[in-house]
């Protein structure tokens, strides 16, 4: 057997024991491996070493370690949003023509943390660094799909809800109504509520807790950015990058 055969059986172990958490058994194993008893005996006795698996005392049976947990939250934080969702900023800006957002909250504020700019003349509020309230903007909006209601009430009491445009949500029952509607579609429109002339579509991102982390968003003038295109060709693109940049983090919807 050689050493890179040991090492796909090895991982093939794994991966059948990730599917089932009460444990196999080795007869069990060795069926699905198609290998000898005695060869998966001897992988599993490594594994068992390095604490990848472990032996119910009971059953007899061996399922994932302690060890396959401790590899994997050094992966996940090692992960930086800005550079799992850097193609996928991108990818929405080209198919768009438009600036594209990624954000994140702090102290109940919005923090944009990167941008990728449209090759069409555009003037507007967001820089990366710069803040910005989460009632207004689509960003916001999303990151408040992870708030509990006490959250969103603590962030009413301190920030309030400012009226920006004639279309900013200043009432909370409308909020949290419009909280209720878009976790239904899955993306958020802001209708000129934080800029007049601006519209944005924004969807959050999931970390592989199911936590939103970030989120991010389309923006540009309101003559380009049309509502038949919001919620046509710009909904179907935000929707997919956000699912495969949560995807890349870990999530995996339920």
């Amino acid at each position: 057997m050689s050493q890179v055969q040991s090492v796909e059986r090895t991982l093939s172990i794994l991966e059948i024991l990730a599917a089932y958490p009460e444990g196999l058994s080795i007869a069990k194993l060795s069926k699905d491996l198609e290998l000898a008893k005695s060869t998966v005996h001897r992988l599993l006795s490594t594994l068992s070493a390095k604490g990848y698996v472990q032996q119910d005392e009971q059953s007899g049976h061996y399922r994932l370690g302690i060890q396959c947990l401790v590899l994997a939250s050094s992966l996940l934080n090692q992960l930086d949003i800005r550079t799992v969702a850097k193609e996928a900023l991108h990818t929405l800006a080209k198919s768009s023509g438009e600036v594209v957002h990624l954000c994140i909250h702090d102290s109940n504020e919005v923090v944009y943390i990167d941008k990728v700019e449209s090759d069409q003349t555009l003037r507007m509020y967001s820089q990366i660094g710069r803040r910005a309230l989460m009632h207004c903007t689509g960003v916001g909006k999303a990151l408040l799909l992870g708030f509990t209601q006490e959250q969103l009430d603590h962030l009413i009491e301190e920030k309030g809800l400012p009226k920006f445009t004639e279309t900013t949500i200043t009432d909370k029952a409308n909020l949290q109504k419009e909280l209720k509607a878009i976790k239904e579609r899955g993306y958020v429109i802001d209708e000129q509520e934080h800029e007049k002339g601006i519209r944005c579509i924004a969807a959050p991102l999931y970390d592989h807790d199911g936590n939103v982390i970030a989120a991010i968003s389309i923006a540009g003038p309101a003559d380009r950015v049309t509502n038949e295109r919001v919620k046509g060709d710009l909904a179907r693109a935000i929707l997919d990058q956000s699912k495969h940049i949560s995807a890349k983090l870990g999530y995996i919807k339920k």
